[in-house]
């Protein structure tokens, strides 16, 4: 049955998630240094992280890339070349221009919100302007043609020096709780919603689906609500009700796993399984010094 519950390893929380389920510490490796032809990993540790993967929570932080000598450019290649490892990598840039790169860049001309605080190293007696980014509710990626990703790996050049702390959620935790206390909204999140307007981006399917005995999950409210205005399709009450019921579980931080990326930490994740977000941030003043991640995704 669809709305059947799928449980462990696939539905967890953090408390009942270990860290050496999900983090891989590296050895002193410096990918630049490494002779042609190497692989990226070691055996071994590329088991580890596909084991996760695919056997236990759908994620996994490689920690202690070593970054010295690399562009930020280069640090995508990285990325991209990690992620090939569980999957077929789709260019950069296959979504929209720069999609490889996420930081606090703006439009020119477009308005900065901004902290008047001190930002740390800077001296105690000259507050600075620093740029500041709002959170972002857990959700999963929609990329470009031909549809969701399967991987996402998200790679930390640079921090924020404060804030932009990464959270995970189990969708199979969400659709387990959902099936214990609000059975009744399960098959509205099985039926089809509108996702976002972009040509090549915009797309028509269920929050909730079966594949192959898997359950799998794509989200984005601010995405659903834009598909549905622009379609003429009125989510209406009860669809409301039941996108507010997975939004209250989103919200619960008890089913949050935190996670502070720090220079070299690749984040991989399953992007049909866990929905991923983080905390507002204030970034550094010299965009050279801003918050840098670089993304790749694969299938």
């Amino acid at each position: 049955m669809e709305e059947s519950v799928v449980g462990r390893p696939y539905a967890w929380d953090p408390a009942t998630l270990r860290e050496e389920d999900w983090l891989i510490q590296l050895p002193y490796f410096r990918p630049d240094m490494r002779p042609s032809g190497q692989a990226v990993l070691p055996p071994d540790l590329t088991a580890r992280l596909l084991a996760a993967l695919r056997e236990g929570p759908g994620l996994a932080v490689l920690r202690g890339l070593r970054l010295d000598g690399l562009s930020d450019q280069d640090c995508a290649g990285l990325g991209q070349e990690i992620v090939s490892l569980a999957g077929t990598p789709r260019p950069h840039e296959s979504a929209a221009p720069q999609d490889h790169l996420l930081g606090a860049a703006r439009p020119p001309g477009a308005p900065v919100p901004v902290d008047r605080t001190n930002v740390p190293g800077s001296g105690p007696e000259e507050p600075v302007l620093a740029p500041r980014e709002p959170a972002l509710a857990p959700h999963t990626d929609r990329a470009g043609p031909p549809g969701p990703p399967r991987l996402l790996a998200l790679l930390c050049v640079r921090p924020a020096p404060t804030g932009g702390e990464s959270f995970l959620i189990s969708g199979s935790t969400v659709h387990d709780r959902l099936a214990a206390t609000r059975p009744g909204e399960l098959p509205l999140l099985y039926g089809d919603f509108h996702f976002g307007t972009e040509p090549g981006l915009a797309r028509t399917g269920p929050v909730f689906a079966r594949c192959d005995d898997r359950l799998t999950v794509h989200y984005n409210r601010h995405q659903i609500e834009r598909g549905h205005r622009a379609a003429g399709d009125p989510l209406g009450t009860d669809r409301t009700r039941a996108l507010d019921a997975f939004d209250a579980l989103l919200a619960d931080a008890s089913l949050l796993l935190r996670v502070s990326l720090r220079r070299g930490d690749l984040l991989l994740l399953d992007n049909t399984s866990v929905l991923h977000g983080r905390t507002a941030f204030t970034d550094h003043p010299d965009p050279l010094r801003q918050r840098c991640l670089t993304r790749a995704w694969a299938d």
